[in-house]
């Protein structure tokens, strides 16, 4: 009696067992490339919510718009409800959207592919910058201000607009 295995079958088993290797190698591939796409996409819708909360929060309460561009705005609001208005000022540094109040500058968000204003007058008429917004009093006008935020991170792409009313008005 032959207890041992044939040539044969030793083949037949290692190309069985490559087999479900590659299999299980592969699967487990996918689950980490649709892992990491997940995650891609969670961390760049909080961190777009977060950057463009925060923008909406303190541009509802602008007192005075100091510089007012398609992509960059300067207004004086009181936050810490102290009773004087900081001056802050949103605007993109490369890839990263950065609020400025005083000399302190905070990355609100990274790989921003693009951030745009816009502003809407008393009568809710388009005010175009430079020429609608070159002076004081054009500024003072703006009722509406209206943030549109688009962020890339590898395959995923995000795009949030919202408008803030300005306390001005």
């Amino acid at each position: 009696m032959n207890k041992g295995f044939t040539l044969t079958e030793v083949l037949i088993v290692i190309v069985l067992f490559s087999i479900l290797a590659v299999s299980v190698l592969w699967i487990s591939a996918v689950a980490i490339k649709t892992w990491g796409t997940a995650l891609d996409r969670t961390q760049i819708r909080q961190e777009a919510g977060s950057a463009m909360a925060r923008m909406i929060r303190e541009l509802g309460q602008t007192n005075s718009i100091t510089d007012a561009k398609d992509n960059q705005i300067t207004f004086l609001a009181d936050l810490d409800g102290n009773g004087t208005d900081e001056t802050v000022s949103l605007d993109t540094s490369g890839s990263n959207l950065i609020r400025m109040e005083g000399a302190v500058t905070t990355i609100l968000a990274s790989n921003v592919q693009t951030f745009g204003l816009s502003y809407l007058d008393v009568n809710n008429t388009l005010l175009n910058p430079p020429g609608g917004t070159s002076t004081q009093t054009k500024r003072d006008g703006i009722r509406v201000i209206t943030v549109s935020l688009t962020m890339d991170k590898d395959d995923e792409t995000l795009t949030l607009a919202s408008s803030a009313y300005a306390r001005n008005q």
